[in-house]
């Protein structure tokens, strides 16, 4: 549940801006492919050049595809993860502001021998370590999502 990095948190922009370049690029490509056509004669490696244009257009299209399924699995991510993570402090804060400890694992505990303590005390640090319990199963199921989404994609062309 640790703060990322300042750069995790871009990171899902980053793969929208460049599957917006990559899908300029081959919307570029195909007009001047189009234009091409016009101005190059019959023969003289035309039919050649088409089919090296169309095969760079569609690998550039496939790359769109990808990288905008790479955005949204990564944006997806730390959206979850950010959630969990705010779901864990506000249970850390809430059971300080209540005197209880929280064990390295996620345990709230009262700061005495837990079967002298007040069964509200009890209740209440069972509540909060519930709560802490849910925010890593969140975060554990967004990293998951996560890697399943991205395992999912097909792999890149060779050259």
């Amino acid at each position: 549940m640790a703060e990322p990095p300042a750069s995790d948190a871009d990171r899902g922009e980053r793969w929208t801006q460049a599957a917006r370049a990559v899908g300029e690029a081959a919307d570029e490509l195909r007009r001047l492919h189009r234009l091409l056509a016009g101005h190059w004669r019959a023969g003289s490696g035309q039919q050649e050049t088409d089919e090296i244009l169309r095969r760079v257009i569609r690998q550039l299209d496939e790359a769109h595809d990808a990288y905008i399924l790479i955005a949204g699995a990564v944006t997806g991510r730390e959206l979850d993860l950010t959630q969990a993570r705010r779901l864990a402090l506000g249970a850390v804060a809430e059971a300080r502001l209540a005197g209880l400890v929280v064990t390295s694992d996620g345990e709230v505990v009262p700061p005495s021998d837990p079967g002298t303590a007040p069964m509200a005390v009890r209740a209440t640090a069972g509540r909060l370590t519930a709560r802490i319990a849910d925010a890593k199963a969140q975060a554990a199921a967004a990293e998951q999502r996560a890697t399943e989404e991205l395992a999912g994609l097909p792999p890149p062309h060779p050259r």
